[in-house]
């Protein structure tokens, strides 16, 4: 039972900070209902949500165009396309090393459900009609199982004894869901022990006003914090301890609707580690001067996400003398950290900013007592991006990769043409097809849209020679050779 000194207290203080109407009624819960409410609200600072509010709202307003911002140097980014094969070599026999050694995590940012896609399902259990019928998430799986035994080949190890820990970050709205999923498939081939689940974070949602919105009585709408809460995420939940044991020292983030991620992303981590960088990312050179996406350059000295938005049409517009764009290195979210990094965080955690998404949500109707779902935007969810990290990093790595062979987003509805279903599939497809010729075979007729390799077999078209000289005709899946 709640001490009535401690909803008293509790009341003062949100009728400070202009939340009084979340009490509203409170008398009709039952006590478990009172207890949890409580319990709630009291683990929320809500000045300190009051402010941040306000603060997101007035960046927002203000200027759209971000001052003093400045392209990256050409040396400040390598490239798996342009660069020597042989130093391209070298980042990945060095990647293949810290895999070998278990000292790398891979982590889904996996909170967000299918909505736009017709399932109310966690996102990555879509799938995208692949021959194999596989969902994003056995598509990673099979990824990570390739890798490790790519790994212990080259370390001369015991394939057993390489473990990649694959890290998944579920939402509240997930988490049952992608842990229930990941049982009934039996963690698709993997170890159960090195897979954990951990939650993000979640903040209220607010009127455009400023007030709390409510679920129902006692009942506040929270919402995930964004992909930036991925770094109190970890340092808050039991996961911490799993990675100080398992002595993890470099971590692969990456969002689950990329169907050609590449997991535990060996050439990103052996490049970062080389050149000794806390915080890395890879980067596509962008298809137009407008193409609507994050540019990675700097902002008042310092290394940061701009969004396309924010950068005005002659500077965009601006290129090099070799033809290039002088804001040309996209954001994936692809990115690299390390432990040092995670825990360094702590320092900076409190400095990130938020940033407002207006949103359709479900508000309560005192008037009415019922749930309301809106047909138009409402109100604002605060949220945090995982790349707001840069401007406390002193040494950053970027990558150039190319995005045929590593990019595909799935955010669009099947038939819309772009980001979609549909284009995921083909894209995945076209790479397997490239991957087999490459290894000398012959793909035609019906195969050239229906032909798949499990990646536990190759993690990126590696191990194929035995496909030489083989014609392929049909709809294929092979899952071994």
């Amino acid at each position: 039972m709640v001490p009535e000194g401690k909803l008293s207290t509790l009341r003062s203080i949100y009728t400070a900070a202009g939340q009084g109407h979340i009490f509203n009624r409170i008398e009709s819960l039952s006590q478990p209902e009172l207890d949890a409410f409580i319990e709630t609200i009291e683990a929320i600072d809500i000045e300190n949500v009051v402010a941040n509010f306000n603060l997101a709202v007035k960046r927002s307003d203000s200027a759209a165009v971000v001052n003093k911002i400045s392209p990256l140097d050409q040396s400040e980014v390598a490239s798996e396309v342009k660069d020597n094969p042989e130093t391209v070599q070298s980042w990945y026999n060095e990647g293949l090393k810290k895999v070998a050694d278990n000292q790398v995590a891979a982590i889904v940012m996996a909170g967000g459900q299918g909505t736009r896609l017709g399932s109310s399902r966690p996102k990555g259990c879509y799938d995208v009609d692949l021959p194999s019928k596989k969902s994003l998430f056995n598509i990673q799986a099979d990824r990570i199982l390739g890798l490790q035994k790519v790994a212990a080949q080259y370390a001369n190890k015991d394939p057993a004894l390489v473990k990649i820990f694959w890290l998944v970050m579920v939402s509240d709205a997930t988490r049952e869901d992608t842990i229930e999923y990941f049982k009934s498939m039996h963690f698709f081939g993997l170890d159960e022990s090195q897979i954990s689940f951990f939650e993000q974070g979640s903040v209220p949602s607010f009127t455009f006003d400023g007030k709390l919105i409510m679920n129902g009585i006692g009942d506040l709408a929270l919402s995930p914090d964004g992909n930036g809460g991925i770094y109190k995420g970890l340092l808050t939940s039991k996961v911490y301890t799993e990675l100080k044991t398992r002595n993890i020292q470099y971590f692969h983030v990456y969002s689950v609707d990329n169907i050609l991620v590449r997991v535990a992303d060996p050439w990103l981590i052996g490049y970062s580690a080389l050149k000794n960088a806390e915080f890395g990312a890879l980067a596509l050179a962008k298809q137009s001067w407008d193409e609507k996406v994050g540019v990675i350059c700097r902002s008042n000295g310092n290394y940061k996400v701009v969004e396309y938005s924010e950068i005005p049409e002659d500077l965009a517009k601006q290129t090099r003398p070799d033809g290039s764009l002088y804001y040309n290195a996209a954001n994936i979210c692809n990115h690299f950290f390390t432990m040092d990094f995670l825990e360094r965080s702590k320092t900076f955690d409190s400095k990130l900013p938020f940033h407002i998404a207006i949103k359709k949500i479900k508000n309560f109707d005192y008037d009415k007592n019922e749930l309301i779902s809106p047909d138009e935007p409402n109100g604002i969810k605060l949220e945090r991006f995982i790349f707001d990290v840069l401007q406390f990093c002193t040494k950053i790595s970027i990558l150039d990769v190319c995005r045929l062979k590593v990019f595909s987003p799935l955010k669009n509805a099947p038939g819309t043409g772009a980001d979609c279903p549909e284009t995921s599939r083909a894209d995945l497809v076209a790479l397997h097809v490239k991957f087999a010729e490459d290894a000398g075979a012959t793909i035609e007729g019906d195969a050239r849209s229906n032909f798949e390799i499990s990646h536990s077999i190759s993690y990126f078209g590696e191990g194929l020679e035995s496909l030489k000289g083989r014609l392929f005709l049909e709809k294929t899946v092979l899952q071994q050779i």
